[in-house]
Formats: structure tokens, C-alpha cells, sequence
């Protein structure tokens, strides 16, 4: 394997699931200043999505198997190959119980790896691209909302989180991303209608309770989101931003404008 030199290298850690993996490597790829294949970002993809528990299920008790120590093992695998700078392309493993895992096991193996944090990178999005925003929507897993992954770091930036109302929470917006049939992590490309409906209509529950801005805190739901809901809208995608900051934290000359993700969508 290549030791680690003076060259950046990003990592992705997939898997988690798969699609969401290649939703961030293919953002990548969208901003990244380059007119010729070689002028394009080197980049390595792990995707091993059967060692890696369900993070959900994990954290709502179902398993006491912590998903970090797998997550954790995969990261050595990246910083085995060179990888400079990762990141993890799902929102919920960046719960507190699996994240603080992830880091105390890179701690032992006094990995070089930079790993960046999804959730921290999408509110500096927020703050620093938004700055009049106050009210901002989350969707994502159970798992997200029973540790608040979005919900404190939003509070400590001085900004008010909107959640969606139970039923939502816990039937629609789950439903849309883990129904076995037509779900987005059963049905990814392409998403089926019933599932892209049932996101778009959680979307539009959080603006009618007065969201200025939602944040798409599962990877799979900006599978399903493909421009503005409404003309007024900010949607905010994690995953475009993490891979931003991909970019800025390895070749940030390559990186594109932040015009180029427009003012109503992410």
C-alpha cells in the first residue's frame, strides 16, 4: 500500500447505503473546477455496507453492536491507501454514541486521517451562506431526532430548529426512506414516485410550520429532491456541502464558486 505523502487524497466512506456514497462522490465531481478527466480530484470510494450495523437501530437500542467500530476499521483501511482527508457520507453515524467511537479508535491507531464532520460542515454552511435565516427544518432518521444531531449544534449557532410533527416523524418520513418494497434505500435509482412524494410533502410540512430553510439530515432523502419545491425554498443538502468541504480541505483552488449551488437549493 502507498504510504502518505505530501499529495491530498480524499476518502469516502460509503455503504451507508450505497447510494448515498456515490450521491457524494459524484458531487465531487459537480464542484470541482476541471475541463479535462485529469484536471478531476483523486478519490477513493469505500463501500462495505455489510459489516456496518444499522445505525438507527443501534442507537434506538435494537442492537448493541456499535456501528463506529466497523466505521472506524474502514477509516484504517482509507488511511492505509493514503487518504489524506474523509469523510462519512451518512448523518445519523455522526450520532454522538457512534461518532465518539469512530474518533476514540482513530485516537488509538494515531491514524493521520483528517476526518471531517458532516454535521458541523452543514451548519457552517447555513450560518455562513444564510446569515439572516432563524428557523430551519430537519428531516432525517429516528435515530437523528432521539440524539438531536441537528437539533443542539442549531440551538448553540443561535438558531431555532423546526421538527416535524409525530406522525411525520415517525411514519411518513420513515416510510419514505426504509419501506422494503419502495423505499429509497430498497428502490435508489431511480426513486420511486411514492417516495419522492412522501419527502416532498415532509418538505412542505416544515415550511408550512414556519421553516425558512430544511435540512436533509439522511444522505438517501436528497435522492429525491431534484430542484426548489417552491420558489421561495431553501433546501439544504449535506451531502453537497460535505462535499465541498472535501474539496476546500484537500485542492482548494479547485473548488467552484458557492454561487454554483445556487440561492434556493443546496
Amino acid at each position: 500500500m502507498p504510504p502518505h505523502n505530501n499529495t491530498p487524497l480524499i476518502g469516502i466512506l460509503g455503504g451507508m447505503g450505497p447510494t448515498a456514497g456515490l450521491d457524494l462522490a459524484s458531487k465531487i465531481i459537480l464542484e470541482t473546477c476541471a475541463n479535462l478527466d485529469q484536471q478531476h480530484l483523486p478519490t477513493v470510494h469505500l463501500s462495505i455496507p455489510e459489516n456496518i450495523p444499522n445505525r438507527t437501530d443501534f442507537l434506538l437500542g435494537k442492537t448493541d453492536v456499535n456501528p463506529g467500530i466497523e466505521i472506524a476499521r474502514q477509516l484504517k483501511i482509507l488511511d492505509t491507501v493514503g487518504v489524506t482527508v474523509a469523510a462519512i457520507s451518512c448523518n445519523t453515524a455522526h450520532a454522538t454514541p457512534i461518532f465518539d467511537e469512530i474518533l476514540r479508535r482513530l485516537r488509538q491507531s494515531e491514524l493521520r486521517i483528517q476526518l471531517l464532520h458532516l454535521i458541523d460542515e452543514t451548519i457552517r454552511y447555513v450560518i455562513e451562506n444564510f446569515p439572516d435565516l432563524r428557523n430551519v427544518g430537519i428531516l432525517g432518521t429516528m435515530g437523528t431526532y432521539r440524539f438531536r444531531i441537528y437539533d443542539d449544534p442549531l440551538k448553540a449557532a443561535g438558531l431555532i430548529p423546526v421538527l416535524p410533527d409525530k406522525q411525520i416523524a415517525t411514519e411518513v418520513l420513515q416510510d419514505s426512506i426504509f419501506n422494503p418494497i419502495w423505499g429509497i434505500k430498497a428502490v435508489s435509482n431511480p426513486i420511486t414516485d411514492r417516495a419522492r412524494e412522501l419527502v416532498h410533502d415532509s418538505v412542505q410540512h416544515l415550511l408550512g410550520k414556519g421553516a425558512e430553510a430544511v435540512i436533509l439530515g439522511c444522505t438517501e432523502l436528497p435522492l429525491a429532491i431534484d430542484g426548489p419545491l417552491q420558489a421561495d425554498s431553501i433546501v439544504i443538502d449535506p451531502t453537497h456541502v460535505l462535499a465541498r468541504s472535501l474539496i476546500r480541505n484537500s485542492f482548494p483552488e479547485k473548488l467552484r464558486p458557492v454561487e454554483s449551488l445556487g440561492s434556493t437549493t443546496s
